[in-house]
């Protein structure tokens, strides 16, 4: 009989899921947004963010970290190898996340939205405030951190339930926000509050979009603080691996610095004198 040919193929490949808008090639002034983030608090009162605020909340200011290195080395008695910290690991928080955001939106076709490129959503996990806890709801305290993205609220509050832009779960397990949902994922001040932020971290590589951005502010040194509980602290280390495990690549990580305002310095409960607090930005591969 005739030699019989053997055909070898390649499996398909699984269907992605769509990335974000890839970068024009051509000028940002010519084909691409001229979103601008600022480097700016906002009270969350309201639908558009509510009123500017000076400072991370009436206990503490922060953008400090610079200065921080720079006074310890100027002025330090010792010097041990395994306590020292690069200078390039202190910076302020609200500056690296507005410009990362700034540079991650103009890359966006200067037409976006549109029928190529749907509008895509800013997921702002916890964004909504522990009421259970005693703290007061906010609906917007980061919609200007979505620029032409539309914003929506993840919070495992059930007050948070009454926001038409809220999902309702907890982080840790939360089959309610399809894959790769999103493509920009946030928290601020959240993340410690999961009694298993690996879980939390899953979830959040699951539901960013290929191409996406994924910003996080965390306690390194804090007091405890219920909310409706705390577990966890993390270093800049603990920040990266958790993230590039996850399929993210590190575009900056490092500590900001952060002292009590004129009128806390008065006042003296578990409050801390200063504190730390780890932030990391990282884009999803």
């Amino acid at each position: 009989p005739p030699p019989r040919l053997l055909i070898l193929q390649n499996p398909p490949e699984p269907e992605k899921s769509p990335p974000v808008p890839p970068a024009s090639s051509a000028t940002y002034a010519d084909k691409n947004s001229a979103v601008t983030i600022d480097p700016v608090l906002m009270s969350g009162r309201g639908d558009k963010g509510g009123d500017a605020i000076p400072c991370l909340s009436n206990w503490y200011c922060c953008g400090q970290g610079p200065a921080h290195w720079d006074d310890l080395h100027a002025s330090r008695t010792h010097d041990t190898a395994f306590l020292r910290l690069d200078r390039s690991l202190f910076g302020d928080y609200l500056s690296s996340f507005s410009r990362h955001l700034t540079d991650f939106y103009r890359a966006y076709p200067r037409d976006y939205p549109s029928d190529s490129h749907p509008r895509g959503t800013f997921l702002d996990i916890g964004g909504a405030g522990s009421v259970a806890a005693g703290m007061a709801q906010v609906s917007s305290k980061f919609r200007h951190f979505a620029g032409p993205l539309d914003y929506r609220v993840l919070d495992s509050d059930p007050a948070a339930g009454a926001l038409a832009h809220a999902t309702v779960c907890d982080v840790e397990d939360c089959p309610a926000v399809p894959d790769c949902a999103h493509d920009v994922t946030f928290s601020f001040t959240v993340l410690e509050h999961a009694a298993r932020p690996w879980r939390a971290f899953d979830t959040v590589a699951r539901v960013t979009k290929r191409g996406g951005l994924s910003l996080h502010l965390v306690p390194w040194s804090y007091q405890y603080h219920a909310t409706p509980d705390d577990a966890f602290r993390f270093s800049h280390t603990g920040l990266r691996t958790l993230m590039e495990d996850r399929g993210f690549q590190v575009l900056e990580v490092g500590y900001d610095i952060c002292s009590k305002t004129e009128k806390a310095k008065k006042w003296k409960d578990e409050h801390f004198d200063t504190i730390w607090l780890t932030y990391v930005v990282a884009k999803k591969l």
